[in-house]
């Protein structure tokens, strides 16, 4: 039976993305056969079953190669695996040295390609401790087709905060997708749940779902508003934040909503638990993902959405993904920030019950493809691969 250490930044009841994500895959391990530990830092309750989950890291900077060195042996871990996204380890840069530090066999996924902030004017320091995570592994995994064009050298990115290769990567890493966080949960009575959120019988919900970051586009949904009649309500699910940057973009987004005058017209769910979220996803007539950097299956939010029917209102890929998203088959999709197509988009929605109908079963379709026991096998191959030390098929 394999031993797998997962090591994140966040996790629960901690709200993010990749916390929600590691308790899946954690679940989903576990479920296969797998002993799994997770790893991470905070406040919060330690758990022995029916995975581990142990608070034993004392912070992201000089202490954390200890931490997980002391937590991998006595786990007896086989496979060490880095849940990596660079702004939930306070940006710096130790998570990046930590493979070269472990004995065991070191598994890392990139949940995104941004680099570590480590001074002023560093540039090309930030790419070499980037780099040194990347080759430092055993293995790499990517979750999404735009991060895997940026490791092959498809795809150069002009901000600087990205990292992009020009040559491909070697060995090439591996694409394994992300599924749901969001499982649908019953849903009693919809129109009580409405009625909670503000809605009477001729409004329109319009939902978000998430944290709150300008990658998200969530300043454009609310400029939409004033655009769209006022029986069409916000609902904002979430809504924290995850770092000083993002508490500043929402201060900005509150400024916005004062000055429009629209505090009437939203409605901040705050942290709700994923039989909450569920639940509340099931009440929304549509909803907005107009993500500045393009729709992407990287998205839990976006998956959430599909899997749960929710109508979605998107932006476009940036690279082909698979499978695609299909305006007016699956997806309605406007380009980043514009909100007066985002309100004719509402409104195209609001008025035509089959494409709300079609769009709904396409996007449960999607998800479907997404399923959490093939993301489980996917993972099992790559460790005993690696245990084995044999070539690792890349097909």
């Amino acid at each position: 039976m394999m031993r797998i250490l997962l090591l994140t930044a966040e996790y629960l009841p901690q709200p993010g993305g990749v916390g929600d994500y590691t308790a899946k895959l954690a679940e989903a391990l576990t479920a296969s056969g797998c002993q799994v530990c997770v790893l991470t830092a905070g406040e919060g309750p330690e758990q022995s079953e029916p995975w581990l989950v142990w608070r034993r890291v004392r912070g992201w900077g000089r202490k954390l190669h200890q931490d997980v060195r002391n937590a991998a042996k006595q786990f007896e871990a086989d496979i060490v695996h880095i849940q990596y996204q660079t702004g939930a380890y306070a940006m710096k840069p130790a998570v990046n040295l930590l493979p070269a530090a472990l004995s065991q066999p070191t598994v890392v996924t990139l949940h995104d390609l941004r680099m570590p902030y480590l001074a002023p004017k560093v540039a090309p320091l930030r790419r070499y401790v980037t780099r040194l995570l990347i080759e430092n592994a055993n293995a790499v995994v990517v979750t999404n087709a735009e991060d895997e064009s940026r490791l092959a050298g498809d795809a150069p990115s002009s901000n600087p905060d990205i990292y992009t290769l020009t040559q491909p990567l070697e060995p090439p890493a591996h694409l394994i997708p992300i599924g749901a966080n969001i499982e649908v949960a019953p849903l009693a009575d919809r129109e009580q749940l409405r009625q909670q959120l503000g809605a009477n019988p001729e409004s329109v919900l319009l939902g978000y779902f998430g944290l709150l970051n300008s990658t998200k586009g969530v300043h454009t949904i609310v400029e939409s508003l004033q655009y769209l009649p006022a029986t069409t309500r916000l609902v904002i699910i979430g809504g924290g934040t995850g770092s000083p940057e993002d508490e500043a973009y929402a201060e900005q987004l509150r400024a916005t909503i004062s000055r429009l005058e629209l505090d009437q017209r939203i409605h901040w769910t705050g942290y709700l638990s994923a039989s909450e979220v569920s639940r509340t996803l099931q009440a929304l007539d549509c909803a907005a993902l107009p993500f500045s950097d393009g729709a992407s299956y990287r998205r839990g939010s976006l998956l959430a959405m599909l899997a749960h029917g929710v109508p979605t209102i998107t932006t476009p890929p940036h690279v082909p993904i698979d499978p695609s998203l299909r305006h007016e088959r699956d997806v309605l999709l406007v380009e980043p920030e514009d909100s007066i197509n985002l309100a004719l988009a509402v409104e195209q929605l609001a008025a035509n019950p089959e494409l709300r109908q079609q769009l709904s079963q396409a996007g449960k379709r999607i998800a479907s493809s997404f399923r959490w026991e093939t993301i489980a096998q996917l993972h099992q191959a790559l460790y005993q691969q690696l245990l084995a030390n044999q070539p690792i098929n890349q097909e």
